[in-house]
C-alpha cells in the first residue's frame, strides 16, 4: 500500500451522482485531502465545504485556471456526466491539464463495463473510446473503473441514492414488469453506488493502479432478478422480451430522446457480455463486503406487496 496521509485527490463532478458517493467514501478514510471540482457555486454546497472539502467552479475550457487547481494533486478521479460532445471536451480538457500539472493517476468517467471500440453502444464508440485513447498514449497511470448497472435503481421509483435520481432499467419493481433484451440468461454485474465509493476509496490505498478494475456487489441476470422479484413481492411479472435483432431496430426508431437510445443499446450490449467482468477490487480487499441484490431487493421491497407509487 502507498503512504497516503498527504495525498491530495480531485474528484471532478464531485457534488452529485456517482460523484457524491465517491466523496463521501473518500472522506470517510480519513485518509486524503479531497478537492472538489464542479461547475456550481460553491457557497451553495455547504454540506461539503463544512467537511473540509475544498469546493472549486471551474471552467473546464480554461486550461490554465485548471492547471493552477491541479498543481500537487496525485489523483484525479473524473465522475462528469453527459451524454454528448461536451462531456469529451471537459474530459479531454481535464486530462490535458493533468498532464501539464504532473497529476500521477486519472480515471476517466468510465463507470460501467468492459466496453471497447467494438461495442453495439454507439455512444461509447463516440464518447468514451476516444478519452480512453488518450489517456492511454498520455503515459499517465489510469484505471477504468468497472461498476455494471448500479443496484440503486431497481428500487426505482423509490430513491436508494441521496444523489442518484430514480431509473428503471429493465425490471420495474413497482409495477412488477420487465422489458427485457435476449433470453434473459446473459450474466451482468450490479454494485450500489455507497460500494462503489467505498472500493475506489480503498483503491487509492495501492502502489499502483491496474488498467481495469472491477468491482461487483452481485453478478446476476435478467431472469433471476424477475425470480427474486417474485419472492419479494409475492406475484408473478409480467415479461416483456425481445431479440437482440428487434431492440436494435427499436433504437434506430428513436430520433430525439438520446437517453433512450442510449439504454436500449446497453441492453444489446449486456447480451453481449459487457457488463459481465471480473471483481478485481473484492479480491484485492476482501474486508469490503459489498451489498448483494438479493439484500437490496429485501430491503427496498420486502415489505411491499403491492404497487404503492
Amino acid at each position: 500500500m502507498t503512504e497516503n496521509k498527504t495525498k491530495l485527490v480531485v474528484v471532478a463532478g464531485g457534488t452529485g451522482g456517482l460523484g457524491r458517493h465517491i466523496v463521501d467514501s473518500i472522506l470517510d478514510t480519513k485518509k486524503y485531502i479531497v478537492k472538489v471540482f464542479t461547475r456550481q457555486d460553491p457557497l451553495s454546497l455547504p454540506d461539503l465545504t463544512t467537511k473540509g472539502v475544498d469546493v472549486v467552479k471551474v471552467n473546464y475550457s480554461d486550461h490554465r485556471s485548471l492547471v493552477f487547481e491541479l498543481q500537487g494533486v496525485h489523483t484525479v478521479i473524473v465522475c462528469l456526466n453527459g451524454i454528448d460532445e461536451s462531456a469529451i471536451k471537459s474530459q479531454l480538457n481535464l486530462l490535458d491539464a493533468c498532464l501539464e500539472a504532473k497529476v500521477k493517476r486519472f480515471a476517466p468517467s468510465e463507470w460501467a463495463g468492459k466496453s471497447d471500440a467494438d461495442s453495439v453502444m454507439q455512444f461509447y464508440g463516440e464518447l468514451k473510446i476516444p478519452i480512453r485513447n488518450k489517456v492511454k498514449a498520455s503515459g499517465i497511470e489510469f484505471t477504468i473503473f468497472m461498476t455494471g448497472l448500479f443496484m440503486d435503481y431497481f428500487a426505482s421509483p423509490q430513491r436508494a441514492s441521496p444523489s442518484l435520481p430514480p431509473l428503471i432499467i429493465g425490471v420495474d419493481f413497482n409495477k412488477c414488469e420487465a422489458n427485457i433484451v435476449g433470453t434473459g440468461d446473459e450474466p451482468f454485474c450490479t454494485t450500489r453506488a455507497d460500494d462503489v465509493g467505498r472500493f475506489v476509496a480503498t483503491a487509492l490505498d495501492l502502489e499502483k493502479w491496474d488498467e481495469e478494475m472491477g468491482m461487483v456487489g452481485s453478478r446476476t441476470t435478467w431472469n433471476q432478478l424477475i425470480k427474486l422479484g417474485e419472492q419479494v413481492r409475492g406475484k408473478q411479472f409480467d415479461v416483456k422480451r425481445m431479440t437482440v435483432d428487434e431492440a436494435l431496430k427499436q433504437r434506430d426508431l428513436i430520433s430525439t430522446n438520446k437517453l433512450m437510445k442510449v439504454l436500449q443499446e446497453l441492453f444489446v450490449a449486456m447480451t453481449q457480455g459487457e457488463m459481465d467482468f471480473v471483481e478485481t477490487l473484492n479480491a484485492k480487499f476482501p474486508e469490503i463486503q459489498p451489498m448483494t441484490i438479493d439484500e437490496f431487493l429485501t430491503r427496498w421491497w420486502g415489505d411491499k406487496k403491492r404497487q404503492v407509487f
